[in-house]
């Protein structure tokens, strides 16, 4: 089985030369962690602070999430495994109520308290998904 690198140039970069957005192995595409990673600020890490509250952050992880996909021909509705790390337990509902919309079908989800990096990150989402033959 061949490895491929996977990045979208819909969105920012990541912020070490060692990640790409995306790995695919056969008909697998897992995700790298995203965070509210806008598609101008090249890999500082720094600006995602001013991405703002939780909610316009969730919107952006899910929008960079929703790109990586589309780049390896694939959707959300290919998802067979999601992880979402927290900064608070209280963020929880408002992180769902955002993502429900994007999710067609029930996925195998876990969820994690935990700091991230960037430290401005309130929230960051890895995915596995299927990419159809």
């Amino acid at each position: 089985m061949k490895k491929e690198v996977v990045n979208s140039p819909k969105i920012g970069k990541s912020f070490s030369n060692t990640t790409c957005h995306a790995t695919r192995a056969g008909n697998f595409l897992f995700i790298t962690g995203q965070v509210a990673n806008p598609p101008d600020i090249g890999g500082d890490p720094h600006a995602v602070g001013e991405m703002g509250d939780l909610e316009t952050q969730a919107v952006q992880v899910m929008e960079n999430l929703k790109a990586i996909l589309e780049e390896a021909g694939t959707s959300f509705d290919n998802v067979v495994k999601r992880n979402v790390y927290l900064t608070h337990v209280d963020d929880f509902a408002g992180v769902y109520k955002v993502m429900e919309p994007y999710f067609n079908s029930p996925v195998a989800s876990t969820g994690i308290l935990a700091g991230l990096i960037p430290s401005s990150a309130r929230l960051e989402i890895d995915l596995i998904a299927v990419i159809p033959d």
